[in-house]
């Protein structure tokens, strides 16, 4: 091989077209299947969470039926220390965390009117200074509402404080 021919090797660029359209190729394959990937996960957050606000409005709704059906009783009913006109009214026990899903049963909540929830009320004691009131005839209760919201392999819990003068 004469030198003239080694040079016209070296300077042939033929293919190099080639060589630089699969390299541009394999770097935007990378970045679609980067996409893809980002995108799915990015709609897995969005359902957890659509997920998540609808068993939260479920549980929230819940506890404000408690605290409605809560307001609506009457004094005899709530002066009952036996805690048997409401199934879902009782007295605060330490025993029975409320915060925890598995003590949720018939026996101490009550079903919502929307379907995967349910409520329960407790009843705290007298109000700290609720009964200092001398001009009072009835004394300020401190009461809870929680509601439970689940479905869809979701849960949400949520508390409301509430007082009432009984």
């Amino acid at each position: 091989m004469t030198d003239q021919n080694k040079k016209n090797i070296m300077a042939n660029e033929q293919g190099s077209a080639l060589i630089l359209v699969m390299i541009l190729m394999s770097v935007l394959a990378i970045i679609g299947f980067s996409s893809i990937n980002t995108t799915t996960i990015e709609l897995q957050i969005v359902r957890n969470e659509r997920i998540y606000q609808n068993n939260f409005y479920k549980a929230e709704s819940a506890a404000l039926e408690g605290l409605q059906f809560l307001e609506e009783a009457t004094f005899d009913q709530l002066d009952d220390r036996s805690f048997s006109t409401f199934i879902w009214l009782k007295q605060d026990d330490d025993a029975v965390d409320m915060t925890d899903t598995v003590n949720w049963s018939a026996a101490n909540s009550a079903l919502a009117a929307i379907p995967g929830s349910d409520y329960s009320v407790r009843e705290k004691g007298i109000a700290s200074g609720g009964s200092l009131d001398m001009s009072a005839t009835s004394n300020l209760y401190d009461y809870v509402s929680r509601g439970y919201g689940y479905a869809q392999n979701g849960k949400a819990l949520i508390e409301i404080g509430y007082k009432k003068r009984h």
